[in-house]
């Protein structure tokens, strides 16, 4: 440890450039990782909503309604498929409308239609399920929000392809930065090593204090990174709350029988993310210093 204290003592702004292009590349990491999940559990969320709803027209037999049921059902696209019949309907809305007698009274099962909820195995399933409902003459009205499934849909698949070309890139440039800052301080201290490899110092020696000083810089970095990180998303978190508002706990990729939230954070998914988020630190410290000294020092 001493001799770690002493290198960065000696070449402070290497160090520096160091820590820096570690945390950099350590927060967006965190940040893109962290966005990523949120828009999966957001999109999760939906899927797990009525994704279709089919208003029937209210002199449609149950009958009719039963066997177009059975029809989506074999289509193999959807997962779930919810018959509201007009008595129910009106059990839903008296519960609804509880505090409200004066719509209670005005109205009866007969003027409330009878409907399908559908539930799609995949989003993409959403618009052919909805156009093959618009088109029975039997259904009224069909509800679904394209528009909303549609984005989130692209935007997750978006940011999961651009969160691993980033935080490949960011790797790449740190291992790159961590060998050259490495390489220059090995050649300041090149007459220390051929010394003490004159007086028998096996290779290992010499190298481990410089793997050290990368795997403190990893660590450091990534907790530097990590409290950096969540000191703003707890600045954040009023607004995020309030704009959620009605959303129950978003799950990571639905672990939360595990205890893993994404919003609001559990204790056990933060210390996760950090003990990752820690080691992914110290790989990369170690890696660029490793291929920097197995270069430099034979």
């Amino acid at each position: 440890m001493k001799e770690v204290l002493n290198s960065i003592r000696r070449t402070p702004y290497q160090s520096l450039a160091s820590f820096l292009i570690l945390f950099f590349a350590l927060f967006l990491t965190i940040f893109v990782f962290y966005l990523t999940s949120f828009f999966s559990s957001i999109l999760s969320y939906v899927e797990t909503r009525p994704q279709v709803i089919a208003y029937f027209d209210v002199d449609a037999t149950e009958k009719n309604i039963l066997e177009l049921k059975k029809n989506i059902e074999k289509s193999g696209k959807s997962s779930e498929v919810v018959y509201i019949s007009q008595d129910k309907a009106l059990k839903i809305y008296k519960e609804l409308n509880s505090d409200n007698p004066l719509l209670l009274e005005m109205v009866s099962a007969n003027i409330l239609p009878a409907s399908l909820e559908v539930y799609a195995t995949k989003p993409e399933y959403l618009a052919e399920i909805s156009k093959f409902l618009d088109d029975e003459q039997i259904v009224e009205e069909v509800s679904f929000q394209e528009n909303i499934v549609d984005r989130l849909l692209t935007l997750t698949t978006i940011l999961r392809r651009g969160a691993l070309f980033l935080s490949g890139f960011l790797v790449l440039i740190s291992i790159v930065v961590l060998m050259t800052t490495t390489a220059f301080k090995i050649a300041l201290k090149k007459d220390e090593i051929d010394l003490m490899q004159l007086l028998g110092a096996t290779t290992f020696y010499v190298r481990k204090p410089f793997l050290v000083e990368g795997m403190i810089f990893g660590f450091v970095s990534a907790s530097v990174a990590f409290g950096v990180f969540y000191l703003l998303y707890a600045l954040m978190f009023p607004f995020l709350s309030s704009y959620l508002t009605g959303i129950p706990s978003l799950s990571f990729y639905s672990l939360d029988s595990y205890g893993l939230s994404v919003f609001p954070p559990s204790i056990f998914f933060i210390v996760l993310s950090y003990l990752f988020t820690v080691i992914f630190g110290i790989t990369i410290g170690l890696i660029g210093n490793y291929l920097s000294t197995s270069k430099y020092i034979r």
